[in-house]
C-alpha cells in the first residue's frame, strides 16, 4: 500500500505536502489545501508539477472524482503554487479564481520565471528551465474570476472562505479564513526558519505591515489554526513566535546591507547579494537578489544610501 500523501486533516480542511527539488530538498515541502464544503470542493493552490502524482493521489484517497472539484483558488503566482493549474484545469473544468495583480504571469509560465528569475542582469546566469520552469507543467491555467481582500467564497453547509490579502512576498498574494473552523490558511507571508533560501519580499515596508495584519488578524478573529504552504500546521501561538521571528529574518537582511555598505563602499548590487546570503548561511541565487533590490529602494528613498554607477553607498548618519 502506498504512503498517505495527506499531512493533515481537520473539519474541511485536509492538506496534501509535496516535497521541493533543488536546494530546497529534505529541507521544504510546498502544501495544497482541500477545502470540502457541502455543495462544492475548492483546491487552494495546485502546487508543482512534480508533485502531480500526489495530487492524483490525494483525489484518490478522499474518493472525489476529477469532475467534483469546483474551484482552484490561487494564492500567488510563484511556480510552486501554480505548477498543475492547467493539468487541472483540463482535467476537472473547475474555475481558476485570485488576486488580479500578477494575472499576467499566472497565465504565462515563461513571463512568470522571466518576470522574477531573471529581473536583475546579476539573475541572469540562472538557468530558467531548471530554476523555474521545470516546477510548472507545460501549460498554464489563468485565473478566470478575481478576487479581492474581504470577499467570501461560499462552498456550503457553513464552509465560507474569506479572502484576506497578504501582500509582501508577492505583490499580490492572498489568503484565506475559514471561520467555521477559525482556521486561517497562508502561503508564503511567512516563511520557515530551515528555508535555505534569504526571506524573499519584494516591499519590507509593505512586509512588515502585512506581519502586523495577520498577528492583529490572530487576535481579532481568534484563529485556532493557520495552515501554512512551507510548515506544519500551527497554534495561534505559535503563529506569532513564527511573525517574530520572520520580522527578525527581515531586519537581518537590511542589517547586512547597510554593514556591507558602509564597510565597502562602491559595493555591487551582486556582491551585496552574496554578503547577505553569507551572514544568513543561505544559498546564492535569484530569489535573494529580489529582496536585496527591494530594500537597497526603500533605503534610497529615505536618503540612506544612493547607487553611483553599478556601486552602492551609504549616506546616512
Amino acid at each position: 500500500m502506498k504512503q498517505s500523501v495527506i499531512d493533515y486533516r481537520s473539519g474541511p480542511f485536509v492538506t496534501v505536502a509535496m516535497g521541493l527539488p533543488g536546494d530546497h530538498e529534505g529541507k521544504t515541502a510546498t502544501r495544497v489545501f482541500f477545502v470540502l464544503g457541502a455543495e462544492r470542493i475548492a483546491l487552494i493552490d495546485s502546487g508543482l508539477y512534480a508533485g502531480l502524482p500526489a495530487l492524483k493521489q490525494a483525489f484518490r484517497e478522499l474518493d472525489i472524482e476529477l469532475s467534483r472539484l469546483d474551484l482552484l483558488l490561487i494564492t500567488h503566482e510563484h511556480m510552486d503554487h501554480v505548477g498543475n493549474n492547467g493539468w487541472l484545469k483540463a482535467e476537472t473544468g473547475c474555475t481558476i479564481m485570485g488576486h488580479a495583480g500578477r494575472a499576467d504571469r499566472v497565465a504565462d509560465n515563461l513571463l512568470n520565471a522571466k518576470a522574477i528569475v531573471h529581473a536583475f542582469p546579476e539573475g541572469e546566469m540562472f538557468d530558467l528551465r531548471s530554476e523555474y520552469l521545470d516546477w510548472m507543467g507545460p501549460t498554464a491555467g489563468p485565473i478566470e474570476t478575481f478576487v479581492a481582500d474581504g470577499d467570501v467564497i461560499d462552498l456550503g453547509g457553513g464552509v465560507e472562505l474569506e479572502v484576506v490579502e497578504v501582500l509582501g512576498h508577492s505583490m499580490s498574494e492572498i489568503g484565506f479564513f475559514e471561520s467555521s473552523s477559525q482556521t486561517l490558511v497562508l502561503a508564503d507571508p511567512l516563511l520557515p526558519p530551515f528555508n535555505p533560501v534569504l526571506y524573499l519580499y519584494e516591499d519590507p515596508t509593505v512586509m512588515r505591515r502585512t506581519f502586523d495584519k495577520i498577528e492583529a488578524f490572530l487576535r481579532e478573529r481568534e484563529v485556532k489554526r493557520v495552515l501554512l504552504a512551507h510548515d506544519d500546521a500551527k497554534t495561534s501561538a505559535e503563529t506569532l513566535q513564527l511573525i517574530d521571528d520572520c520580522r527578525r529574518r527581515v531586519t537581518k537582511v537590511e542589517d547586512s546591507i547597510v554593514t556591507h555598505i558602509k564597510a565597502q563602499p562602491g559595493i555591487t548590487f551582486a556582491e551585496l547579494r552574496d554578503r547577505c546570503c553569507e551572514d544568513q548561511n543561505m544559498v546564492k541565487e535569484w530569489r535573494a537578489l529580489v529582496s536585496i533590490d527591494a530594500s537597497l529602494r526603500n533605503f534610497a528613498a529615505q536618503g540612506l544610501a544612493r547607487k553611483e554607477g553599478n556601486g552602492w553607498f551609504y549616506t546616512g548618519e
